[in-house]
């Protein structure tokens, strides 16, 4: 892959050297304007470093080139390809040529890595050469000076070592050779060009990888990660702390050539995976891993989703795509707090109008004398206070999408009627006009009691149970699914933990609360659960670590602990434990039934219903 763009393609080389060496590179730079873009900083060691590094986050280098001990220092030192240059035979035999014509005794100096082959050298019999290395710029000092009194006539090194020779008026030669500078230049402008495509080939790749929203891993045969997409990163925390499968997967998932499921628990979470080789040139050099979060379906504020690891509830999943993508209504019918509302939208999700509005309404939230006209909307001067030019109705503006009617139960006789109408007809009429609204909506109804009981007592109506009873779901309580408590509680607090920016050991905790969590009967369900795992996690500001709040739970949350679990053995043992919790929550609060429903997690509307309930009985 070559984008090339011309202006932009160009190589851009840096050297790094002083004086004679910067000043022959210079001299070179006209012969190479046409493809490449050649800079010079003249400095060494930290001060050579200090420079390339503010190129590099400038974004304004693709390749270094040095020489002698500055190309190993940034070799070492820098995240962008560092060239040195070489000292060549040729420049060796050069060097000594021209000083001989100096001097017959000749001092040699080179870094200590710098490879020097001296055996040429020996072609030399009437010269007396001495070889001396170094390691630091304070080290080169001391052999020079060491040197500079035995009697050598001249200096044969580094741009470095002959300044130093001519701050001491002694002759020097530069070691490196013009044609060697050259050379170094093209073999950088190679480099350069191969690295910025192989640059572009991982970006493009990456780029590619992370438009799937779903997360995806390569490995290669021996299972370590080579790359992954961003969704892996973000939405696998083990895997974005580790960069590591194993301890993720089980060891027959990493072990098979290929694998495939829908449904696999991978941390705390149901999802469809997909193992395949990956081939390249007709044998397998790796593997791809495909995930895919199936029982996850997403609030309308991304921050609440429905999860769940117990069988019951992944019958219940598939029970709401399944009706979701038919047209007809679903009935939710399940104790306050168990999620309804996000089961609706797992319905929505499933539909043809999936990519449609999501309206959902309180039945028992909307006052009986505005039923029609916050429902069905209302033309201009429908009535007194209406606004001018009217109002369009919650039902036409979920028109191409879903409409969520909860507590359906709680609507009065008359308003049934008018809603019956709406679901045989497929349309609306606002209050005031004579034309009708076709409606294309997914209807999903919720209610909280024995709707059937509530059919044969007179309070709903017979037409509307059966019309909206055709595709009926129950969404079991959380005492029903203990099993889905840890992988709740450990969502919740890395959610919570997240939102309130605390540093939470996530395992540490859901391993101490869980075992208290599984004891309690729930009466608030998942509502409650989320309630008293957002307390633990803001608690975390006094108590500092899981271990201190797993310790404290009884000072947290003392309704787990205010009644022994409950055994199911009677529907009027759980009544009476219901309305001691009820009784202890108004106490506890002098009377604030705001308060006591928010710390039981219930709504105020059920607390009102069940205190009801408590009188007439």
């Amino acid at each position: 892959m070559d984008f090339a763009n011309v202006a932009q393609s160009k190589p851009r080389i840096c050297l790094i050297g002083n004086s004679k060496l910067s000043q022959m590179v210079h001299s070179l730079i006209g012969e190479f304007e046409a493809v490449a873009r050649i800079t010079i900083i003249d400095n060494i060691f930290n001060d050579a470093v200090r420079a390339a590094r503010e190129l590099i986050e400038q974004q304004q280098v693709d390749l270094f080139v040095s020489a002698g001990a500055n190309a190993f220092y940034l070799h070492d030192t820098l995240p962008v390809p560092v060239l040195g240059l070489r000292v060549s035979s040729a420049d060796l035999i050069q060097a000594v040529l021209t000083a001989r014509r100096i001097s017959r005794r000749i001092l040699l100096l080179t870094y200590e890595r710098q490879k020097t082959n001296l055996d040429v050298l020996k072609v030399f019999d009437d010269i007396e050469v001495t070889h001396r290395t170094y390691t630091t710029a304070d080290e080169v000092k001391e052999v020079f000076h060491r040197c500079r009194d035995d009697g050598y006539g001249v200096v044969v090194g580094s741009s470095y070592t002959c300044d130093l020779a001519d701050q001491a008026d002694m002759a020097s030669v530069l070691i490196y050779s013009r044609e060697s500078c050259r050379n170094l230049l093209r073999k950088a402008i190679r480099v350069a060009g191969q690295d910025k495509r192989q640059r572009q080939q991982t970006a493009l790749m990456q780029y590619v990888l992370d438009r799937n929203p779903h997360p995806m891993v390569f490995t290669n045969l021996d299972g370590t990660a080579v790359a992954w997409n961003a969704a892996a990163s973000a939405q696998i925390p083990r895997f974005a702390r580790r960069r590591r499968l194993d301890g993720l997967l089980d060891r027959r998932i990493l072990d098979a050539p290929s694998f495939r499921s829908e449904r696999l628990l991978v941390e705390d979470r149901l999802c469809a995976l997909d193992k395949e080789p990956f081939e390249f040139g007709g044998e397998t050099v790796g593997h791809v891993y495909g995930f895919q979060w199936s029982p996850v379906a997403e609030s309308q504020d991304d921050s609440r989703r429905l999860v769940f690891r117990s069988q019951r509830m992944a019958e219940v999943h598939n029970l709401l795509a399944v009706y979701g993508a038919t047209a007809g209504t679903v009935l939710l019918h399940g104790e306050t707090g168990t999620g309804k509302e996000l089961a609706a939208r797992c319905i929505h999700a499933a539909g043809e109008n999936a990519n449609g509005p999501f309206v959902a309404v309180n039945c028992s939230a909307i006052p009986v004398d505005l039923f029609e006209s916050e429902l069905f909307g209302y033309a201009d001067g429908a009535f007194t206070s209406a606004k001018s030019g009217g109002r369009s109705g919650l039902l036409e503006s979920a028109n191409h999408g879903s409409f969520f009617l909860d507590e359906i139960n709680s609507l009065p006789l008359a308003q049934q009627a008018k809603l019956l109408r709406v679901l045989q007809e497929k349309e609306v009429t606002p209050v005031g006009s004579r034309q009708a609204i076709a409606l294309d909506v997914k209807f999903i109804a919720a209610c909280n009691v024995d709707l059937a009981e509530e059919m044969r007592a007179g309070r709903f109506r017979e037409d509307l149970y059966y019309r909206i009873t055709t595709f009926s779901i129950r969404i079991p309580p959380l005492r029903e699914r203990p099993e889905d408590i840890a992988a709740l509680t450990a969502y919740m607090v890395r959610r919570d933990a997240q939102r309130y920016g605390a540093e939470i050991d996530v395992k540490t905790l859901v391993e101490g609360v869980v075992p208290a969590f599984r004891r309690y009967h729930w009466p608030g369900n998942v509502r409650q659960l989320e309630n008293i795992v957002e307390r633990m996690i803001v608690s975390h500001r006094l108590y500092r670590s899981s271990e201190a709040i797993v310790e404290a739970l009884p000072t947290i949350a003392p309704e787990l602990f205010a009644v022994a679990r409950i055994e199911q053995d009677g529907e009027g043992h759980l009544r009476s434990v219901e309305q001691e919790e009820i009784r202890r929550a108004l106490t506890m609060f002098s009377g604030n039934r705001s308060r006591a429903a928010d710390f039981l997690g219930i709504s105020q509307t059920t607390l009102w219903r069940r205190l009801k309930r408590r009188r007439a009985e």
